[in-house]
């Protein structure tokens, strides 16, 4: 009788054994699965701007921003150049004059001088035109009684670049000479002297015999 529990015991093991193993590998699979899935999902990382773009980014805006104030800068330059500075009383005075230009008044050569102006600036620059009708006036400027731009056509306002005249320490004589007085006289111009800060020095207008200057006395500091 016992001895026929013990075979039965023993079948029912060697019966039983190959489904444990079998669940056992099941079990080590799914761990091994569960493994490898963590570990993928510990690898993976958000994808993050790099740090480099974001200055890039910042550097572009700062660029395109400083260029466009130079443009601006640039801009107002060339325009205050070509414009001059024309003030209320000046365009009076131009008025008057056209009328003189107009009805071809003769007059005597007579110089203008407009007196002595002090400035610390390194140059004058002169904004000058012909304020009438375009007919061919002609002048030429001279430091200390030298010659330093010969035979200037004068256009109109916004025609004609500023001359740019450099100045020495200390005394400087400054004359616009007319060279002729064109097909309608007399030489007729207006114009405007400032210095490096665009700080006006001067400003009138002229209506020259030719031989007759405008003269300017600056003393640089």
């Amino acid at each position: 009788m016992k001895s026929k529990i013990k075979l039965l015991i023993f079948s029912f093991f060697v019966f039983l054994a190959p489904q444990l193993s079998a669940q056992l590998d099941n079990n080590s699979g799914a761990k091994e699965k569960v493994k490898l899935k963590s570990v993928t999902l510990n690898s993976s990382k958000s994808v993050k701007k790099p740090t480099s773009l974001k200055n890039n980014s910042t550097g572009f805006k700062d660029a395109y921003k400083k260029e466009k104030e130079k443009q601006k800068k640039l801009q107002a330059e060339k325009a205050f150049e070509k414009k001059g500075i024309i003030t209320k009383v000046l365009a009076r005075k131009i008025k008057f004059k056209k009328f003189i230009e107009k009805n071809t008044i003769q007059i005597p050569m007579i110089d203008m001088d407009i007196g002595v102006f002090r400035t610390k600036s390194k140059k004058i620059n002169l904004f000058a035109f012909d304020f009438g009708k375009i007919d061919g006036d002609v002048i030429t400027i001279l430091k200390n009684n030298k010659p330093i731009f010969e035979n200037i056509s004068l256009l109109e306002s916004g025609k004609l670049d500023i001359i740019k005249i450099p100045l020495d320490l200390g005394f400087n004589k400054i004359e616009i000479l007319a060279v002729n007085e064109g097909n309608l006289r007399p030489n007729t111009g207006a114009f405007t002297l400032f210095d490096d800060f665009k700080e006006e020095v001067f400003s009138d207008t002229w209506a020259l015999a030719k031989g007759a200057k405008v003269i300017a006395h600056i003393i640089r500091e």
